[in-house]
């Protein structure tokens, strides 16, 4: 991570302080769920003085942008506490489904993350890296799978799909992140009100893929390690020592001789995952031939691609096959061409 950052400051003139400030947490956020609902056909408000479990915590509802048709709410903890959960994630506080007398019980969600406060002295609004800005459009892509599925039963509602799928979504979604003309409408600099210059924009875009083949390849390390060991019939394998062994062999990058356990901090190989981390990786292919082939060739504000989006990718959930879903919105089979290109491995 140092030498990433150091290579963004002397190749691409980029400094992380430099670029936070355009990205303040409640511009970032506001302009994102007006991306999402112009995408989506959705109309987002804000509740006043909601009961939440947390004075930080807002309240969110969700209606069609075109009917009087409630769809669910969400909320959004965004902020660290003492005791708070100290990962990004979203969960299903109440899935969607059809009532015996034919009613609908609408979903609820919850993201939760731990960006920074906003400072009282002196006054500051709370910052984000853009790092950060990609997690919270990830995150927020997980929410809105939440809302839009409309399935018969809960069990299939939203994010019930396959789980080498649903990463692909949210995915997809990081890419406006990287889009000049979405980036200009929320990413605006907290004190003069300037939007962030297109030559900023031109250097993150061409810092993007960096380090591209060790991410890339970590998740292939990430993914081949979880296999391994959830493959055996007896537990007889050494957590520790085989990720050390895995790692040096895969990615072909020591430790510094620290004796510290890594491999206890990745809660995915016991929190649901187990077996099934390579999804992250395998979910990337969908989630750039979904953004390259559609949305990319379209126009990124293409309402009709949005539309369609949200009724072959999101609406169904889990209730029919992820690759059938895929098909119908691609309108083909899906290929990797595009997720090669995403990181460089492919020109165009």
């Amino acid at each position: 991570a140092y030498y990433m950052r150091k290579l963004a400051e002397q190749k691409h003139g980029l400094r992380e302080e430099e670029v936070k400030q355009y990205f303040s947490l409640s511009k970032a956020t506001c302009g994102m769920l007006d991306i999402y609902q112009e995408m989506l056909g959705l109309r987002i408000i804000q509740v006043s003085n909601p009961s939440v479990w947390h004075p930080d915590v807002a309240m969110y509802e969700v209606w069609e942008a075109d009917e009087d048709a409630f769809v669910g709410h969400f909320y959004l903890d965004l902020h660290p506490r003492d005791g708070k959960y100290s990962h990004a994630a979203v969960w299903r506080i109440r899935p969607g489904y059809t009532r015996s007398d034919g009613t609908r019980e609408f979903p609820v969600a919850a993201m939760v993350a731990n960006f920074p406060k906003p400072t009282p002295t002196p006054t500051a609004p709370a910052l984000l890296t853009h790092k950060n800005v990609i997690t919270l459009m990830h995150e927020l892509g997980h929410v809105f799978h939440n809302l839009c599925a409309h399935t018969k039963w809960s069990q299939f509602h939203g994010t019930r799909v396959e789980r080498d799928f649903v990463e692909a979504p949210s995915q997809m979604l990081e890419s406006w992140a990287w889009e000049p003309a979405s980036l200009r409408r929320f990413a605006i600099h907290h004190e003069t009100g300037e939007p962030i210059p297109k030559a900023m924009v031109t250097r993150l875009v061409a810092a993007k893929n960096e380090g591209a083949g060790l991410d890339n390849l970590c998740q292939v390390f990430l993914g081949i390690y979880d296999l391994a060991i959830h493959s055996t019939t007896d537990g007889a394998i050494g957590i520790a020592q085989t990720y050390i062994e895995m790692r040096n062999r895969i990615m072909m990058v020591g430790d510094g001789g620290v004796n510290a356990v890594r491999v206890a901090t990745l809660g995915h190989l016991a929190g649901g995952y187990s077996s099934r981390l390579y999804g992250y990786l395998w979910a990337e292919v969908f989630s750039a031939d979904m953004y390259a082939s559609r949305f990319k060739s379209e126009g990124v504000d293409n309402p009709k691609t949005g539309r369609e989006y949200r009724n072959e990718i999101l609406r169904p959930g889990g209730s029919r096959d992820a690759m059938e879903s895929l098909v119908r919105f691609l309108g083909r089979q899906p290929n990797n061409t595009a997720f090669l290109k995403s990181v460089g491995l492919l020109a165009g």
